[in-house]
């Protein structure tokens, strides 16, 4: 378990490498992974000063981390503590110079997420998930909003390919973030109804979901079963599509969805 001291030094690590990735946004250097996707020298950058960081504070605990980071027991999921890694969430949206994107880190143990940091620069939202249960959006605490009779200005987060995949009957608007980690972010802040996620991976879902379930809601698949992070602690493994929503309208909001 992490200290309060140790959880603050990580709070003003992981805002200071999202205002470092700000500050460089016109000057980074874009390639991309053998998977088709972008990756930048500030993702790669982020996650070796937040890897020393935790190794130094931590050193009996593993780290997971998207651009590359495995270190600790061959199943993730039966080890008493690991941080979970997004170095920069949304990165198509931050090569392109927009501003959906954040830096997210979670704390999960025996594989349940306990804690999360998730700051976003462009909006200087700071979201913090504590482990004695707290959800916190820059100091003030938050919950998801109850919202069975939908209005027309409320809104649902989707994935940026939803027009390719799925069919959306929803009342109110249907908005792309940029990054899944703020989607959820804003379904525990009560900011968005919803949030339907596609297959991803847990270091797009891990930093945020503490966070979600303090403030209560879940992240489902949409056969309903809540997503269990255990099994998703591998960088080979994949999420199923999800819906994030307060723990009382999964139903509601899964009527408004159909694959194409």
């Amino acid at each position: 378990m992490t200290t309060t001291s140790a959880l603050n030094e990580m709070i003003q690590l992981v805002v200071a490498c999202g205002e470092e990735a700000k500050a460089q946004r016109h000057s980074i250097t874009v390639t991309r992974k053998s998977d088709g996707s972008l990756v930048t020298n500030m993702d790669q950058t982020i996650e070796s000063r937040l890897v020393s960081f935790i190794r130094q504070q931590f050193p009996t605990h593993a780290i997971l981390g998207e651009e590359g980071t495995c270190l600790g027991a061959s199943d993730l999921s039966t080890h008493e503590n690991v941080w979970v890694i997004d170095p920069i969430d949304g990165t198509s949206a931050y090569a392109g110079t927009l501003t959906g994107w954040c830096v997210g880190v979670g704390l999960v143990q025996y594989g349940k997420p306990v804690a999360g940091i998730v700051y976003a620069p462009m909006s200087e939202e700071l979201f913090v998930a504590t482990p004695d249960g707290g959800a916190f959006r820059n100091q003030r605490p938050i919950h998801a909003t109850q919202s069975l009779n939908p209005q027309l200005d409320h809104w649902m987060a989707v994935p940026s390919d939803a027009h390719r995949k799925y069919h959306i009957n929803y009342r109110g608007r249907v908005r792309t973030t940029g990054a899944t980690i703020l989607s959820l972010c804003y379904v525990a802040a009560g900011m968005a109804s919803a949030a339907l996620v596609g297959r991803c991976k847990a270091w797009d879902i891990a930093p945020a979901l503490a966070l979600v379930r303090y403030a209560g809601a879940e992240l489902w698949d949409l056969d309903g079963t809540v997503v269990d992070l255990g099994p998703l602690m591998h960088p080979e493994r994949g999420t199923p599509k999800m819906l994030c929503a307060p723990r009382t309208e999964f139903h509601a909001f899964r009527s408004t969805i159909t694959l194409r």
